[in-house]
């Protein structure tokens, strides 16, 4: 499944909160907890099952001062690892996603 072109919402299984600036996730089956910077904390709370993962680095790009590819690079190395932890699901359409828990 293309990454870039597939939607992602937020785990029903995690709890998170801003802490100054960065963003504080807790996995609530394992109890670890990560911080995501300022450009994780957009990702984070653009991952609304509505846009696909395109989208939101085109945004990303938009907002931040930072190169296309770097950017490109980061989003799907952060994203893999947000799946890689159980903290987002991945779905191949909009539909699929969209009860996804609100924001704190």
């Amino acid at each position: 499944m293309n990454r870039l072109e597939s939607f992602f919402t937020k785990s029903e299984k995690i709890a998170w909160r801003l802490v100054e600036e960065d963003s504080v996730l807790l996995n609530l089956d394992t109890g670890y907890y990560y911080t995501l910077n300022e450009v994780g904390r957009f990702l984070w709370e653009s991952l609304d099952g509505k846009k696909k993962l395109s989208a939101i680095h085109k945004e990303i790009l938009d907002h931040y001062d930072v190169d296309p590819d770097t950017a490109k690079s980061d989003v799907l190395e952060l994203i893999d690892n947000l799946l890689k932890e159980g903290l987002v699901e991945i779905h191949e359409s909009p539909e699929e996603g969209l009860s996804s828990p609100a924001a704190p």
